[in-house]
């Protein structure tokens, strides 16, 4: 029996040290002790806060004068039978326009990581659709972003984007009540 024990314990010893240790670490590569997850690779996920306003006023005044004073004389020779006859014309134009538009975003978009420069800015792209009722919103997010600028939560403000644009298109009753109808859109294009 004590044998049996002996050449249990030593079958079971040579068992655990000829196989490795089978437990998972928790630390993984690349993890930092110290700061928290932000994006850098292709296909990480970056939370955009779009804060951006656009104010545009145009004004314009136009004036022009335009006066024609034109005579022919009477022929000579053969050509006696020509009257002599004159025309004239004169034209006046003015005209003021006055655009003003002012547009405000608001909103908070994820966007996916789809290329990293050699330098290590981010190529970011982001689409976001709400609807409401009937009102269909969507946003379009790109742009390109630093490292250093995405804050220790994985967040950027847009004004911090460079080449960013914002695609803000909607569907719905409102939109379609912002819109010209079709014989005003005709005689806009027309005139």
């Amino acid at each position: 029996m004590r044998v049996a024990k002996r050449i249990i314990a030593l079958s079971l010893a040579a068992v655990l040290y000829a196989a490795p240790a089978g437990a998972a670490s928790l630390w993984s590569e690349g993890a930092s002790l110290f700061s928290d997850r932000k994006a850098s690779t292709i296909g990480d996920i970056l939370m955009v806060k779009v804060s951006e306003s656009v104010s545009d006023k145009d004004e314009g005044k136009t004036s022009s004068t335009k006066t024609t004073d034109e005579n022919i004389k009477s022929g000579i020779g053969i050509l006696s039978f020509i009257r002599a006859f004159g025309f004239g014309s004169a034209s006046n134009m003015s005209g003021n326009t006055k655009v003003e538009r002012t547009k405000t975003v608001n909103t908070q978009i994820s966007c996916l990581v789809i290329d990293v420069m050699p330098n290590g800015n981010m190529v970011i792209q982001g689409d976001k659709t709400m609807l409401s009722g009937a009102e269909k919103m969507s946003v379009t997010f790109t742009g390109v972003v630093r490292p250093q600028d995405v804050a220790h939560n994985n967040t950027v403000d847009s004004a911090r984007v460079a080449n960013a644009e914002v695609t803000v298109s909607g569907k719905g009753i409102i939109s379609r009540t912002q819109r010209p109808g079709i014989i005003n859109q005709i005689l806009q294009a027309i005139f």
